[in-house]
């Protein structure tokens, strides 16, 4: 099993009610890119951060630290 590299991230999902393959869509990226993404194989792109920090309302300290 791969350990998420972003749980802060995953907790926020979970409040929402989204899955990753929401916050996929919403990014317009694959499944598969969004979860390499999250167990730290790939590097969020900077707009993809401000992207998901704008959609959830928090900081990156708050979801990507």
């Amino acid at each position: 099993m791969k350990v998420i590299k972003y749980p802060e991230l995953v907790a926020e999902m979970a409040r929402h009610g989204e899955e990753r393959k929401d916050l996929a869509k919403y990014l317009d990226i694959a499944y598969h890119a969004l979860w390499r993404r999250m167990i730290g194989k790939t590097e969020w792109t900077n707009s993809e951060i401000q992207k998901v920090c704008e959609h959830y309302g928090k900081s990156y300290e708050e979801l990507f630290k």
